[in-house]
């Protein structure tokens, strides 16, 4: 094979990959509500064979593979962009939760061992089938799908391309970890809420804690991720998004390690309340009605309710209360809920408000033509509003995420135009960047990226470039 065709044929395995894993994400979310005879699944299943029938029109088999934390089909790494990141990261879960490494659709494969096969993948989260998800296959006749153990693959030829990363990377790829563990884990804490109306407090505490370390341990890529908007996940990932700035500006404010685990709590369920309010008020592309915005005025007291439905009392408890009917208040009290009597926010409530705030100025809106950038943001929140905000924890989101956010587009005095990836709390003028276009106006390979770390001693930003200014999808290149 020539080089011409081995490249084309790695491109066309690298685009069926992405499709193939929102297809397999959207089978498998499927059956956990319907069963294989209802029209839902069997709609979803044609188009997840499609996929597969297009790449054995070309391949002896589909072999999807997950390896030290990235998808690979047929060997070849399929990019986690920003339009498949939920996919991404819920089918890893998925894996993980079944002991699974990959799975392998051979030559013959139809719709009807798709079916029996589905069934059975589907009841193997209960880790006494996963056990023997193998023997189970093998006894209901399905021998065109093939699943791989996840410690098959832990020596594969598929890993030797991340051996040897730099610094960076593996610390981004734990990074990536830990938040998409946390959002998968907030959208189960969400919907478990919306069931028994108390969210799993546990289970927060659990997922908040890696985070905490990450922080702790002055990782700061896990903030760098916090710019991640374009994807379908960004209802939950807006709560992991709040308690990792919240982690990281009570760092900078020196609080202790057990304050900090409370403090993310916090922030993970601030916004619960949000599940009263009608779905329609939520997304509502344009301006409220005096009605729509009563109710929305009212989400922190309905957070608060359900935080107050949890058995025991504690001090995280009670912290994620008052942050949940806080975090709309404003230090100078001209936010909501209105209280007549003489009342000032709590500390971890003004430091959950600025995050909170923060997050959703960069979200995307119906209304606007493009969501703002992260730079945007902090210039919104240290102008005019910065009355709004508690002087020392608007200073502790500057050094949390620096003068330039992860996400902002610089062009420095060498010439060369970077992407801000996360901050360096050690000097919020030369963060962590890639290269996106050096001097001589070339553009560093994509298999081979520039990575300053940070911003070298001789370089200093020069022009914060507009999304207008430069078109390249810089979401993909945050979530790579």
């Amino acid at each position: 094979m020539s080089a011409n065709e081995h490249a084309d044929d790695t491109a066309h395995l690298a685009e069926a990959g992405g499709t193939l894993l929102l297809r397999l994400s959207a089978l498998l979310r499927t059956a956990r509500t319907y069963d294989v005879s209802n029209q839902a699944f069997q709609r979803q299943m044609q188009e997840f064979m499609a996929v597969v029938r297009r790449v054995l029109d070309e391949e002896d088999e589909v072999a999807l593979a997950v390896v030290a934390d990235y998808f690979y089909l047929n060997g070849v790494r399929i990019k986690a962009h920003a339009s498949v990141l939920g996919a991404y990261h819920s089918l890893m879960a998925d894996f993980e939760r079944r002991q699974v490494g990959g799975l392998r659709f051979l030559q013959g494969v139809d719709e009807a061992e798709i079916e029996r096969f589905f069934q059975i993948f589907q009841a193997a989260e209960d880790p006494a089938i996963a056990e023997h998800l193998a023997e189970t296959l093998t006894e209901a006749a399905i021998t065109n799908i093939v699943t791989v153990p996840a410690a098959d693959l832990e020596v594969d030829d598929v890993t030797r391309d991340l051996s040897d990363q730099p610094k960076q990377q593996t610390e981004r790829a734990r990074a990536k970890k830990v938040f998409w563990r946390a959002v998968l884990g907030t959208k189960k804490i969400v919907l478990r809420a919306r069931q028994t109306g108390r969210p799993d407090l546990r289970q927060a505490k659990r997922l908040v804690q890696p985070i905490v370390d990450s922080i702790m341990k002055h990782e700061y890529s896990i903030v760098g991720l916090t710019a991640l908007k374009d994807h379908d996940e960004y209802t939950y990932t807006h709560c992991v998004n709040v308690a990792i700035l919240s982690i990281g500006m009570g760092q900078q404010l020196g609080l202790p390690r057990q304050t900090l685990a409370d403090l993310g709590v916090a922030g993970l369920l601030h916004d619960l309340g949000k599940m009263a309010v009608p779905g329609d008020v939520l997304r509502k592309p344009g301006s409220l009605s005096d009605e729509e915005w009563a109710m929305m005025r009212r989400h922190p007291i309905e957070g608060a309710l359900m935080v107050s439905r949890m058995p025991g009392m504690s001090v995280v408890m009670l912290d994620s209360m008052r942050a949940c009917l806080e975090h709309h208040m404003n230090y100078n009290r001209t936010g909501y809920p209105e209280v007549e009597m003489e009342w000032g926010q709590a500390t971890m409530s003004r430091i959950v408000a600025i995050a909170d705030c923060f997050d959703a100025i960069t979200a995307h809106r119906a209304y606007s033509k493009r969501p703002r950038t992260p730079f945007e943001a902090l210039q919104i929140l240290l102008g005019p509003n910065r009355v709004n905000f508690d002087p020392a924890v608007l200073w502790a989101l500057v050094k949390s995420v620096g003068l330039y956010p992860a996400g902002t587009v610089l062009q420095t005095a060498s010439g060369h135009v970077v992407l801000v990836t996360s901050p360096n709390p050690r000097d919020g003028l030369r963060p962590v960047c890639r290269v996106l276009v050096r001097p001589d106006g070339a553009a560093p390979p994509e298999d081979a990226p520039e990575l300053w770390e940070p911003m070298p001693n001789g370089d200093r930003a020069i022009r914060v470039l507009l999304p207008e200014e430069y078109k390249a999808k810089t979401a993909d290149l945050l979530a790579a």
